[in-house]
């Protein structure tokens, strides 16, 4: 599912959606004179949507409208000729039947929480006198099945950029991302709380998952079912992670249920019960630096997967996919503070009191450990992958899912042998947390 150049979805891409984002963008006055797509994503960059940029050249003003013959016309004038830059999200059209029905829902739920859910949340943030959340303006939503695109700021010309996802996220990074989910969690509770009906996923229509239909968790089920298999072939080359092995195998087939019980909104209760990003890893990270080197400033990208459930799903999914062990392992509990005062102080600027204490965090974040190591052993291959490892999602048959596990454990096992050893000692540090604690036995 990786997105790399894609005709069917440049025709999504019309002079009409194009225009209307620029006129979001820069006004009614803007008139567009030219626009292009011009591809900057590379593979494995993005897994689910099609993603490219759009460069268009306006006029700002100088349009003159007028009536000849009974139609309205207009000639340009002397207005300024300008230059813009936008991200366009846009429907892959896969083959797999599955697949195309999940992305749907992706859409709409990014769709609506960029267009209602986000700025609703910045109306009461900036009341309170916080800052928006770290995310980019979206300029136009279409989610006409089948034919869905998204038309977002291009946050590249104000400096962000991707860190490099091999190398693992470091402490100034992961303070911002922190910082920035505490955020992001907190005005979701401050908006629900001035909801009519004090529910966040009935007001938008965001209760219906992804993964709801029985193709889907087919599909999703074997693709994590290959996931942990190759993890334990792995594992039987390495003395003492016989137990490991012997819970990855019992585990499997199971594995998807597990996962997906964990995402299911009916299993949470407040306090811990929040509007989640739902995909926070380095790939959907962006950052803005000093002339120093150094990280100053975060956006969050990718809200496809946004849901309500408790915030340690966020926290561990981000610290078990996106980090070394020794660098979660040293700063955990500081990780945790950084979050939690940041949760803290935008619930105080909404005038409430303290939610949960960070030794509640703390237990809570343990607590759904499982879906860090579900999640880890999902994400790491994929943020370790160079380009000739990224698979192929677009899996259409039974014998197609066979291809693609054993695609899979032998792609894994190649890159555990790999000399740059990136894989093995994250898999290592991740399961040896989760037999600390008791999460494997």
């Amino acid at each position: 599912m990786a997105a790399e150049g894609n005709a069917e979805s440049h025709k999504l891409l019309t002079e009409e959606n194009v225009r209307a984002a620029l006129e979001s963008d820069q006004g009614p006055d803007a008139t567009l004179l030219s626009w292009r797509i011009r591809n900057f994503t590379q593979k494995g960059d993005n897994y689910a949507c099609f993603v490219t940029s759009v460069e268009e050249r306006f006029r700002l003003g100088g349009e003159e409208r007028f009536r000849l013959g009974g139609e309205e016309r207009f000639r340009l004038g002397g207005g300024e000729e300008r230059s813009a830059s936008y991200v366009a999200k846009l429907n892959p059209r896969r083959v797999n039947e599955a697949l195309n029905e999940m992305m749907a829902k992706l859409f709409y739920r990014e769709g609506t929480v960029f267009t209602k859910v986000v700025p609703a949340m910045n109306r009461i943030l900036a009341r309170i006198g916080c800052p928006p959340i770290a995310v980019a303006k979206c300029f136009f939503c279409s989610l006409a099945k089948g034919e869905e695109v998204l038309i977002l700021e291009d946050l590249r010309p104000r400096g962000f950029k991707m860190w490099d996802r091999r190398r693992g996220i470091d402490a100034p990074h992961a303070r911002l991302v922190l910082q920035e989910l505490g955020r992001f969690h907190a005005a979701s509770l401050l908006l629900e709380s001035e909801l009519p009906d004090k529910d966040l996923l009935r007001t938008y229509s965001l209760g219906d998952h992804f993964m709801s239909s029985d193709a889907a968790k087919k599909l999703f089920g074997g693709m994590v079912s290959a996931q942990l298999e190759a993890t334990a072939r792995i594992l039987e080359e390495i003395p003492k992670y016989e137990r490991v092995c012997q819970w990855l195998h019992e585990t499997k087939d199971e594995s998807l249920n597990m996962f997906t019980e964990m995402l299911d909104p009916a299993n949470y209760k407040p306090p811990f019960f929040v509007l989640n990003h739902g995909d926070c890893w380095n790939n959907n990270l962006l950052f803005r630096y000093d002339d120093s080197g150094a990280p100053v400033q975060v956006m969050l990208v990718d809200l496809q997967v946004a849901r309500k459930v408790s915030p340690a799903l966020d926290l561990n999914y981000f610290l078990y996919s996106s980090f070394n062990g020794p660098e979660r392992q040293q700063n955990l509990g500081q990780f945790l503070k950084v979050y939690h005062d940041s949760f803290s102080r935008v619930m105080s600027a909404g005038g409430f009191e303290e939610l949960f204490g960070i030794d509640q965090l703390r237990d809570e974040f343990r607590a759904k450990m499982l879906f860090g190591c579900i999640s880890g052993m999902m994400i790491m291959p994929l943020v370790l992958s160079e380009e000739k490892d990224v698979p192929d999602f677009d899996v259409k048959s039974d014998e197609d899912m066979e291809q693609y596990k054993e695609e899979r454990q032998k792609v894994l096992l190649e890159m555990s042998k790999r000399e740059d050893g990136l894989l093995k000692p994250r898999l290592l540090d991740m399961l040896d947390e989760m037999m600390e604690f008791g999460i494997i036995s």
